[in-house]
């Protein structure tokens, strides 16, 4: 994380560069919301300075550094902290202003996340002999979603249980494939999942906010989605549009097959009545 890499690096630092790291710890709350260059003229050093203290911490420029920066401001606030920074916002109505932030989200996804990302996610979940979904408190819900329609098209996807993962990873197939869900504040018990995982052999994944995220840390493949909470809440909709992405390229790599399976899935609920059909008038 943002914390330990400055503690590592700081003998390394400038006297400039410090300033820099110092201020981005005890001011988290402005320092995430500032460019290169306004965080620079905070300190009174120059833009060059911020850049290269970014590139001293091992990201590959301010923006990912900035990214670490939004992880450990979330990180330091509370749920009751966001619900008062939201409220203390008046810059549009309440519902606006909420829908306005997924949208935000929403766009900035559209340009960040990465599609190699997805691509080889989705190629390692196809040929995973079977598929292990971590979710723990409201990302319980993005788990069970993706469970949900990988089962549609895969043979053996489960949900980890929040009280036994240990006896189940133990017993997974050696070629399974682990993948843990959590965005700020990060889930203890997610992250437990995947380093167990990763003891015994399996391979990892996650979907988080952040290359430098503590899942990502311990994952094989990794997708980092961007991640904007509204008020207390946990606001999921770019996540949730992600794992529709992550979804259709695991299709995608099924080819034919899926198609086969739909229509074998479609003949069985029309059997069993699963969905109302809509009589005509």
């Amino acid at each position: 994380m943002l914390r330990e890499r400055i503690a590592s690096r700081l003998q390394e630092m400038t006297p400039g560069q410090a300033l820099v790291a110092n201020y981005i710890l005890e001011h988290p709350r402005e320092a995430a919301f500032l460019t290169a260059s306004q965080l620079g003229e905070r300190v009174g050093v120059s833009e060059t300075t911020v850049i290269r203290l970014a590139h001293l911490l091992a990201f590959t420029g301010y923006h990912q550094m900035r990214n670490a920066m939004t992880n450990l401001l979330m990180n330091h606030l509370s749920t009751l902290e966001r619900l008062k920074d939201y409220e203390s916002s008046q810059e549009h109505d309440f519902f606006e202003r909420a829908i306005r932030k997924d949208l935000e989200t929403l766009t900035l996804a559209l340009s960040a996340v990465s599609s190699d990302d997805l691509k080889n996610l989705g190629a390692a979940i196809a040929s995973a002999e079977a598929v292990y979904l971590a979710g723990y408190r409201s990302s319980f819900s993005l788990a069970y979603y993706l469970s949900f329609y990988l089962s549609w098209i895969l043979p053996n996807v489960k949900n980890v249980s929040p009280d036994m993962p240990f006896e189940m990873l133990a017993n997974a197939p050696k070629k399974s494939l682990v993948l843990g869900i959590s965005f700020p504040r990060y889930s203890t018990w997610t992250l437990k999942v995947l380093e167990t995982a990763s003891e015994l052999g399996l391979t990892t994944a996650s979907v988080t906010n952040d290359l430098a995220s503590p899942l990502a840390v311990r994952s094989d493949y990794v997708v980092s989605v961007p991640y904007k909470p509204i008020s207390f809440i946990d606001s999921f909709a770019a996540p949730m549009s992600v794992l529709n992405c992550l979804i259709l390229s695991v299709a995608q790599q099924l080819g034919d097959e899926v198609t086969k399976k739909l229509g074998a899935l479609e003949k069985r609920w029309r059997e069993d009545e699963v969905y109302t059909q809509q009589k005509s008038r």
